[in-house]
């Protein structure tokens, strides 16, 4: 997700530069308490975001990947498992703020090319090496480097009989093999461009099951005129079974 915020006293100082206007002492004294009082209210956000982010109880300890942890995930981890990590951006600190039904920030589904594990996900701040934002397909050893991933979990379809996971899998990768850009705009309701749970969401209705149930929600932000998906309507699908960690 991406967060777009104007500080007022940078667009104010422009403005009058610009115009070149001679304040006078009361226009100076009221201009210099907005930037004050702007000034405070941003550093009172995010003080409050990073408190969230530091006070939140987790699920699972931190954990770094070892080879050994790494070639153990990847022979248990099947096509179309859900794969969930907590990231340590602000970015990241943002969706947990508004979500306070899991300790994760990011999701993506699991596809295994050549007895290898890959992630395929929609993330922004990562871009090719074009410089774009589109849906990425990374080793899984790349998704859970220590930078990206402080702890993850994945889950499983239950009593998955014919095949869905994997169908879901082959439309995640369908995905990215169209090179759809990330959802800057976080709408739902098109098709053209997708954010990270909205990836995961699509690729399981694709194949005949809803995994959230229809579960949305504004942000407290009130950035954005609709409602998203968060990772904790897909973690706590009642569909999903947690398969790793084994706790």
């Amino acid at each position: 997700m991406q967060l777009r915020i104007n500080n007022s006293y940078f667009c104010l100082q422009k403005h009058y530069s610009s115009q070149n206007m001679n304040l006078s002492g009361a226009h100076k004294y009221k201009f210099s308490l907005m930037m004050m009082v702007g000034s405070v209210i941003a550093l009172a956000f995010f003080a409050f975001i990073f408190h969230q982010s530091a006070t939140r109880p987790t699920a699972a300890s931190e954990t770094k990947i070892d080879p050994v942890l790494l070639a153990g995930i990847n022979s248990e981890i099947k096509d179309g498992d859900i794969i969930f990590r907590k990231g340590r951006s602000l970015i990241s600190s943002i969706v947990m703020l508004n979500d306070q039904e899991t300790e994760y920030s990011h999701v993506g589904i699991c596809c295994k090319t050549d007895n290898e594990m890959f992630v395929i996900h929609a993330v922004p701040g990562e871009p090719d090496e074009q410089g774009n934002e589109k849906i990425r397909c990374d080793k899984l050893s790349e998704f859970l480097t220590p930078d990206k991933a402080s702890i993850f979990a994945f889950y499983r379809l239950t009593c998955d009989t014919s095949g869905i996971a994997a169908a879901s899998a082959a439309n995640a990768l369908a995905y990215y093999r169209a090179g759809l850009p990330f959802d800057k705009a976080l709408n739902f309701r098109n098709d053209d461009k997708l954010y990270c749970t909205e990836l995961v969401w699509k690729a399981y209705l694709k194949s005949g099951v809803n995994i959230t149930g229809n579960q949305f929600k504004k942000l407290n932000l009130n950035i954005l005129t609709d409602s998203i998906i968060l990772p904790g309507h897909i973690q706590n699908s009642a569909l999903l079974t947690k398969i790793y960690p084994h706790n």
